[in-house]
């Protein structure tokens, strides 16, 4: 491919996040230097050295040029390209008429696919004092104050809760290695302990009583031993339970065996096929018979056989009728989810990879999240972008992102449950999506520093809170 000299890729940057470092990767293939245009129209000389400062700190960048108005720029530097993205192709760009007088071109892409989502948070928020002024911008633009932010997060308190979705046990087993098979090419561990966790939705409502949240979860259990430990677990962490039990299911079994920090092998134990027609009528009914005097409702779906996409819609519509704050999560790792089986909730927290396969889009970051938006008939739409952190899209708002806040994870099962539940209650009292983001990337970043899922506090969300913004 023919290497231009000089790229221009243009905008106001005033929140970077992991779609700009795709389209700086796919700019920079193109030519020698990439040259970034910063808009300062407006900005003071503090906001203009805080862009300038983290689009400097990209190692795909070659040099950044402050500007007030696009033609001159343009005229000026004379790039060979202008790289802008897909979302512009049919509107007016002044930049095709500039350009053409002189022979260059301008070229839409939604960014460079590929990039690890770990580039983000090495070549732009790997400087402390970056991070530190990125969060300072994140609260004064957003217009949050710390002290209005902790009596909201005391307000969870009294809220009502229904969590209604797949329990599933977490195992965990610690191995010593032994060595290589002589047999085989195989590792050879001996297991030294067992530790379980509750997961799935089960967590997700296990949170929410840890809030002092007044929580009830409805969910379908097999007769097993599983089973009786996950109902133990909620008793212990204040939840009530309302459960469908079907013996022919064995409850959700998660097997992690491990070594140290790594993962070895994982054997998940499930039953494939759905529950039958008694089972899911007796759910239903369930879930009509205590739909009441709540504030909000989280579906936390893991796609065991909990959801079926029709009676899921009715399951949301019957709460929105109710008045009740609705969110929705649809996991699909190991297994295949459904968001649009959750079509209009208020808050759907999806990963990108499960947000992409919902509307079936390769567009950048900004409009997969509109598309997803009208495409689930959602308000909010958290999309998670694994270690790099959330991009925040809402009808009527701008769009925001939070890097991700935790640097050295120790196991990452449960960021998203913890994000989903703290997200949920602080849109059910009244927060602003761009508090509910923050608070809910705290407690993202609160689960993985240890190994396992453990509910969280109000005192924990406050403590970390506090330390990240002394």
């Amino acid at each position: 491919m023919k290497k231009y000299r000089n790229v221009l890729v243009h905008g106001n940057f005033e929140v970077m996040h992991t779609g700009h470092v795709r389209l700086f990767a796919y700019a920079k293939e193109l030519g020698e230097k990439l040259l970034i245009g910063l808009s300062v129209r407006g900005l003071s000389s503090e906001e203009i050295a805080r862009r300038e400062d983290a689009l400097r700190s990209s190692s795909w960048v070659d040099d950044v040029i402050k500007f007030t108005d696009l033609v001159s720029l343009i005229e000026e530097l004379k790039p060979d390209i202008v790289v802008k993205g897909r979302e512009f192709i049919n509107s007016y760009n002044v930049e095709e008429d500039v350009m053409a007088q002189y022979g260059g071109q301008v070229v839409y892409h939604s960014g460079q696919e590929g990039v690890p989502q770990t580039e983000l948070k090495r070549k732009v928020f790997d400087k402390p004092h970056i991070m530190q002024e990125y969060l300072s911008s994140y609260l004064h633009r957003n217009l949050i104050d710390i002290e209005n932010l902790e009596k909201r997060i005391d307000a969870i308190a009294n809220l009502r809760v229904l969590v209604v979705g797949d329990v599933i046990i977490d195992q965990y087993t610690e191995c010593q290695a032994i060595g290589m098979s002589q047999e085989s090419i195989s590792l050879v561990a001996k297991p030294i302990e067992n530790k379980f966790y509750l997961g799935g939705a089960g967590i997700v409502a296990a949170h929410c009583a840890g809030f002092g949240c007044r929580t009830d979860f409805l969910t379908i259990l097999g007769n097993d031993e599983e089973s009786r430990l996950a109902e133990d677990l909620l008793a212990k962490y204040g939840v009530t339970s309302h459960i469908v039990r079907d013996p022919t299911h064995p409850t959700v079994l998660k097997q992690r065996f491990r070594s140290g920090p790594q993962v070895l092998f994982r054997l998940n134990r499930f039953r494939q096929e759905g529950f039958t027609r008694l089972i899911r009528s007796t759910f239903n009914d369930t879930y009509k018979e205590i739909l009441k005097d709540y504030d909000c409702v989280i579906f936390s779906d893991f796609s065991y056989g909990v959801f079926e996409d029709k009676e899921s819609r009715k399951l949301v519509n019957l709460a929105k009728q109710s008045g009740l704050f609705v969110s929705a999560d649809s996991q699909s790792s190991s297994q295949t989810g459904s968001l649009e089986s959750f079509y209009g909730a208020d808050l759907i927290t999806p990963t990108e990879r499960e947000a992409r396969i919902e509307v079936k889009s390769r567009e950048g970051l900004y409009v997969l999240s509109q598309e997803a938006l009208k495409a689930l008939g959602a308000k909010f739409i958290f999309l998670t972008l694994g270690s790099d952190g959330i991009l925040m899209s809402a009808l009527n708002f701008r769009t925001d992102f939070i890097p991700a806040l935790n640097d050295n994870p120790i196991d990452l099962a449960g960021a998203g449950d913890s994000l989903l539940s703290v997200s949920t209650l602080m849109l059910a009292q009244g927060s602003s999506a761009y508090e509910a983001g923050l608070m809910g990337s705290i407690a993202a970043a609160m689960q993985v520093s240890s190994l396992g899922n453990s509910p969280l506090s109000v005192l924990d969300l406050k403590n970390l809170l506090r330390e990240i913004f002394s």
